[in-house]
């Protein structure tokens, strides 16, 4: 086994300094998806770069406009049993306590969930299972992905987190800081589209902290898997209502490889239609391809049944 230097930065522009200095580093932030990664072979990182010890880093503080700002590096543990998080925004404290186990919630990190690589059957596995299919785009840098077959461009990864799509939901920006400076950009936007470039970060930039605005209603989040355990959801569904007759958001996750906006649906909330008509249209709007984790129709007759569940749950809140 090749041996790995591990450094330890002092804050985000030195590490994103660090990144740039040596061309085969990797940051690592709770550590738990970059061992997966590893293990399959799919990095081979000769330097990582931390910033776990840096001073501030994992804190959680709300604003006196009622703005949150958490720190990328707090744990998915600690953002699920926060207290101002479980009652200003329980749906991200809910997500937050949907992935995986207590032990990876433990050490995973917000970051590290909002960044994890896009997944996909052909290209997490084994390096054996990838010799099958040599010409996977994600995987070799082939002019083919085995998920859409007829598609001449572009790779059809999911994005896996499944707290991004209640943070886009929730209006969420992002801080990303670099030695060039800090930039903050909206999370919506952070995520491409592409399964091989699948978020909005140059090299050497590092994503520091996640700005929520003054928490809107009271929202829902649900994470569907057909089976209670701790894989990756089928999907996820994240829905914050109207206040009077505008605002609602409505975020299909986990099923594309970007989170994707029910904008349609939205008006349809706002304006306060039948709640079969925007379940139906959820399903209909979200553009899903991937069969991934479930069939394509499967995947949509499920999202307009938990869609309607979730809007009979959201009658009795107050708007």
């Amino acid at each position: 086994m090749k041996e790995i230097s591990v450094i330890a930065a002092g804050n985000a522009a030195e590490a994103g300094q660090l990144l740039q200095e040596y061309p085969q580093s990797v940051l690592m932030a709770g550590g738990t998806d970059l061992l997966v990664l590893r293990k399959l072979k799919l990095i081979a990182p000769q330097v990582i770069v931390t910033l776990k010890s840096a001073p501030g880093v994992p804190a959680v503080r709300q604003e006196a406009d009622g703005e949150f700002a958490i720190g990328a590096f707090a744990t998915l543990s600690d953002i699920a049993a926060h207290p101002s998080i479980r009652q200003k925004v329980p749906m991200l404290a809910k997500a937050a306590a949907a992935v995986a186990s207590v032990q990876v919630r433990n050490k995973a990190t917000l970051g590290g969930n909002l960044c994890l690589m896009s997944r996909c059957w052909f290209f997490n596995r084994s390096p054996f299972w990838r010799t099958e299919f040599p010409d996977c785009r994600k995987a070799s840098g082939g002019d083919r992905c085995y998920v859409v077959p007829k598609s001449r461009k572009g790779c059809f990864a999911l994005q896996s987190g499944d707290t991004a799509g209640p943070l886009v939901a929730l209006g969420a920006r992002l801080r990303l800081v670099s030695v060039r400076g800090e930039r903050i950009v909206d999370i919506e936007a952070f995520y491409l589209g592409d399964g091989i470039r699948y978020l909005d970060l140059s090299a050497g930039e590092i994503l520091t902290e996640v700005l929520l605005p003054p928490p809107a209603p009271a929202g829902a989040f649900v994470k569907f898997r057909p089976q209670d355990n701790m894989d990756f959801a089928t999907f996820t569904l994240s829905v914050v209502p109207p206040v009077g007759r505008s605002g609602a958001r409505i975020v299909v996750g986990c099923s594309a490889s970007r989170p994707l906006r029910a904008r349609a649906a939205e008006k349809m909330l706002d304006a306060g239609a039948p709640a079969e008509e925007i379940a139906r249209k959820t399903a209909e709007e979200a553009r899903l391809v991937s069969f991934v984790r479930g069939p394509v129709d499967f995947k949509k007759q499920v999202i307009a049944a938990r869609m309607a569940d979730i809007l009979a749950g959201l009658e009795g809140q107050p708007q």
